[in-house]
């Protein structure tokens, strides 16, 4: 008996490429090296040396024999150890000795020369007694210390927290009035909330800023509580401007934070507001008990939006700090570390890595659960 065969089913190569496919991957793949390319760059040269820098040829890699002319990355020299450890004697703002321990930034005189740092300041001590030294990147050090980076990053996370707890607690309570309230005017106002999504920010500026200013003069020390109450919140004139009220509170309810609140607490059931109200809960007690303990991924999601907003800031807080240093976040002093040090570009890398790092590594941390976030939040549908 003849043994009978099934015809082969096997697809050609050519049979199996799918060329819509592959043409969609392949814009992707150049999408996302175009994106990450500013960032490799500002990593690579804060790496350099100010001689590979400010080179034409210094991103042409060094091959013997081909690029006679090219440089070598000077990993080497680059890392020192410039962050120490030690008890230091040293004249306070006030100009009296005081003696304490510290971890200070201190470059060794030898990474100095390499790194042609011409205008470094080096710590002014009467004496000292050196514990330990950890190695580091020079250009990092640098940057931290001639920018005064330390300041303004202490500054820009004291804002972050204020700003990102009165987003969530004014966002959050907005949100579920919208969601889960009923009053006259609700559809109008939440339409009305929406509209200001359609509005550039720069044209809310100039509002905004004669806002702080008027706000801030009635809490000064010639304001209305001073001349009506016999007491001023500050010694000030204006309590918000060069303060952290002018920097955080007008930022506090943004509009996009409600609208995904809203959509994320309109998809609880009823039916657990239907038993929350047989228990005797009113709406605070259902929203602390029941809806936010649901609610974790769409409350990251708003707290990460306020963090990156807050810590990324940089017009406003440039008009609102015009007159003091005190409350500069760390945007700002980046922009005048710059203006400072426009001839090291190195320099200006390193502290653009320093600004964006704690953004980069909080986002690594928690991307699942913003992209989870993103999605009950009510955009998908």
């Amino acid at each position: 008996m003849a043994k009978i065969t099934a015809p082969s089913t096997r697809q050609s190569i050519w049979q199996r490429i799918n060329i819509p496919h592959i043409l969609m991957y392949g814009v992707l793949i150049l999408y996302a090296l175009v994106s990450v390319f500013p960032f490799l760059f500002m990593l690579g040269t804060s790496l350099m040396t100010t001689g590979e820098s400010t080179s034409r040829t210094s991103l042409i890699p060094y091959i013997p024999g081909i690029h006679e002319n090219g440089y070598k990355l000077d990993t080497q020299s680059d890392i020192t150890p410039c962050i120490l450890y030690a008890r230091d004697t040293f004249a306070n703002d006030d100009g009296d000795l005081v003696t304490k321990n510290r971890f200070i930034v201190d470059i060794p005189q030898k990474a100095l020369e390499i790194q042609q740092y011409s205008n470094y300041s080096r710590p002014i001590i009467e004496s000292r007694e050196e514990y330990f030294r950890l190695p580091f990147l020079t250009n990092y050090c640098a940057a931290w210390q001639l920018g005064k980076l330390g300041k303004f990053m202490w500054n820009s996370i004291r804002i972050t927290i204020i700003s990102v707890t009165g987003t969530v607690i004014f966002a959050t309570l907005a949100a579920y009035a919208f969601a889960r309230m009923k009053f006259a005017g609700k559809d109008l106002l939440f339409a009305i909330l929406l509209s200001t999504l359609m509005i550039p920010g720069i044209v809310q500026t100039l509002p905004n800023v004669i806002l702080v200013t008027r706000i801030g003069e009635i809490f000064g020390s010639n304001g209305w509580f001073a001349q009506h109450m016999g007491f001023s919140f500050c010694a000030s004139k204006n309590c918000w401007i060069n303060n952290w009220p002018a920097l955080t509170i007008p930022f506090m309810a943004p509009a996009i934070s409600i609208f995904l609140l809203r959509q994320h607490f309109q998809s609880i059931p009823e039916e657990l507001w239907d038993a929350a109200r047989i228990d005797g809960a009113g709406h605070l007690r259902f929203l602390i008990q029941v809806v936010l303990p649901i609610s974790k991924s769409a409350l990251f999601v708003i707290l990460l939006f306020a963090f990156i907003g807050a810590w990324n800031e940089l017009a406003w807080p440039l008009l609102v700090t015009a007159g003091s240093e005190t409350w500069r976040p760390i945007a700002v002093g980046l922009q005048a570390f710059f203006s400072e040090e426009g001839r090291i570009p190195e320099l200006q890398m390193a502290g653009s890595m320093i600004a964006i790092l704690p953004v980069l590594i909080l986002y690594a941390i928690t991307q699942r659960t913003f992209i989870e976030g993103l999605s009950q939040s009510g955009l998908k549908g």
